[in-house]
């Protein structure tokens, strides 16, 4: 459920999304003023797929997931997206439908920009420009990383990569990594292309050999180290 947030939001929040990090505090003020500025709980949708709506959103913060579904209707996870991304950029610069749906994974405060406004900031911001170029490298990077994993590994080295990813996102200390909250059986399959059975199967395996540690409020994971090795042994077969 949306609702729009009042209070005092201050540049603070704007000052949070990695692609606006060089402008100004008179300039993040201004920015401000033409955002529409919502809050939604954890579960709501934020964006149907195919609709031809094309604000682009800013994760001031919480926690988002972009999803969409096959022909077979298998929940299918493009990325989940955090505090300091945007996402809804791309029907903001080439005119298309959404190619995804988007729910909060957490309560999250959303600032939005219509596509005129947002083309205006990069038009007038190179900073920003390159920023947004930067993120949108990042995240053809990634896919490329994924289409090489599901053309090459196997379901249990493909859940292997997964939490490694996972990982990479949080600190480690003495390198051990603690995912919190930790992904849920079928939010690891729809990640990767598998069924939930394959994921607690595979989970199981790692518990068993000390590798992870699971519980409802975190994912540790021990020996990232290890998780590598499984994943070029496999590729090495």
């Amino acid at each position: 459920m949306a609702k729009q947030a009042g209070g005092n939001i201050s540049v603070t929040a704007l000052a949070q999304v990695r692609i606006l990090a060089t402008l100004s505090e008179e300039a993040l003020a201004k920015l401000a003023e033409k955002c529409t500025w919502s809050r939604h709980d954890s579960g709501s949708e934020v964006l149907a797929e195919a609709e031809p709506s094309n604000e682009v959103y800013l994760i001031c913060s919480g926690r988002v997931s972009a999803k969409t579904f096959s022909d077979a209707g298998k929940e299918i996870t493009f990325a989940e997206l955090v505090q300091g991304d945007i996402f809804g950029e791309l029907s903001a610069l080439d005119g298309q439908p959404r190619s995804s749906f988007v729910l909060t994974l957490e309560e999250s405060l959303l600032a939005s920009l219509s596509a005129t406004v947002f083309n205006e900031v990069i038009d007038s911001h190179p900073d920003v420009m390159w920023a947004l170029m930067i993120e949108l490298a990042a995240r053809v990077r990634r896919a490329d990383e994924k289409v090489f994993e599901f053309s090459t590994l196997n379901t249990s080295n493909r859940i292997h990569a997964e939490l490694l990813r996972l990982a990479r996102m949080h600190p480690a200390k003495d390198g051990v990594v603690e995912i919190t909250p930790p992904p849920t059986h079928a939010d690891l399959a729809s990640r990767t292309n598998t069924t939930r059975e394959s994921v607690t199967r595979t989970l199981n395996q790692l518990k068993q050999g000390g590798l992870i540690e699971a519980t409802r409020q975190c994912l540790t994971i021990f020996d990232p180290d290890t998780l590598t090795r499984l994943i070029r042994d496999s590729e090495s077969d």
